[in-house]
């Protein structure tokens, strides 16, 4: 019986830590990892999955530049499923454990592409122009949420192309937002008028019958889409797409809010055709200068914000701008300030 006893305790003493943990509610644990292909390569802007059975809720995120994806914060007593998809092609389903008592759960998947290569228009979705431009993009929807939900439509700059907003596009499905993200004519997938294909011209950037026509398409689509709030629209845009978002602002009374990352006022209003035509409302600047701000906000009708980034991002390109510190916080606290 003595015997019996001792070993009781003993297997009480080595679970304890263990139960003591699972029960710490501040105890959460981090998964992240690499996906890469089939050669070793890094596939950035794949979509990763996890999955919380418990809750019936699902996470989505977005590999980098680096193929690498990272969520923080999760319950440490929970099991989560996690799989990766690009272009078609999706990898097995791993788990992480409520039994395993590691903070830090690292899952490198790996993708056969070679299977994906036909079935990558399936992953997105096209869209016709007015003047014949088949436009390119990806719509996301958080898991989980009644409606209405809120939507962002997310337009880059000049030479790059939707994958561009991969950081902010999981931020905002994270916290309840649906997204479109597009590539503009002559960028990324959105390469045909007819049976031509279409190079961006340094002259769009200030011509009204070019990329300002792409702006219809998009949100006619989202307008079609039974559970988001259409009445209220958010358009983010950089550089060029800054423009455009400034333009929709006035043009387009579904749109609630923008953002305008690094615009140019001047190309703008090229853009809208006149000044008289260029009216936005309710609008987040963000820029290195405060006088290129405070010139933008002249032309603001409604409830206006100028954030100067300092230091400026050592480039132009969208990702840099998302990069720096607090960035994509500000976005989102203007968003649920205005939205």
């Amino acid at each position: 019986m003595k015997a019996l006893l001792s070993s009781f305790l003993y297997l009480s003493l080595i679970a304890s830590p263990a139960r003591a943990q699972f029960d710490d509610e501040d105890f959460v644990k981090t998964i992240r990892g690499i996906i890469r292909d089939l050669a070793g390569d890094p596939v950035p802007d794949a979509r990763v999955f996890v999955f919380t059975p418990r809750n019936n809720q699902t996470r989505t995120l977005r590999t980098d530049a680096g193929g690498e994806y990272q969520v923080h914060g999760l319950a440490g007593n929970a099991d989560y499923q996690v799989r990766a998809t690009y272009q078609g092609t999706e990898t097995e389903t791993r788990v992480v454990s409520a039994f395993l008592t590691r903070r830090d759960n690292i899952l490198n998947f790996t993708l056969d592409l070679t299977l994906g290569r036909e079935a990558e228009e399936e992953e997105g979705l096209t869209l016709d122009t007015f003047d014949g431009v088949t436009l390119y993009g990806t719509f996301d929807m958080p898991e989980g949420l009644a409606a209405p939900i809120p939507v962002a439509l997310l337009l880059h700059g000049y030479g790059e192309s939707h994958t561009a907003w991969s950081s902010l596009r999981e931020r905002l499905l994270r916290v309840g937002w649906a997204v479109l993200a597009m590539d503009l004519r002559g960028h990324g997938q959105s390469l045909r008028r007819g049976p031509d294909t279409l190079a961006p011209q340094e002259s769009w950037r200030r011509d009204a019958l070019q990329f300002p026509l792409d702006l219809q398409p998009a949100l006619d689509f989202l307008k079609t889409r039974p559970r988001l709030d259409t009445n209220r629209i958010a358009v983010i845009g950089s550089d060029v797409g800054a423009g455009l978002a400034l333009i929709a602002s006035g043009r387009y009374r579904e749109v609630a809010t923008v953002v305008a990352l690094n615009p140019d006022l001047d190309e703008a209003l090229s853009m809208a055709g006149t000044a008289r035509d260029f009216t936005p409302r309710t609008t987040h600047i963000v820029v290195t200068d405060t006088e290129a701000g405070e010139r933008v906000r002249e032309y603001v009708s409604g409830a206006a914000r100028v954030t100067v980034l300092d230091p400026p991002p050592a480039s132009d390109r969208t990702a840099v701008w998302l990069g720096a510190p607090g960035t994509i916080d500000e976005i989102l606290r203007w968003l649920r300030d205005t939205y």
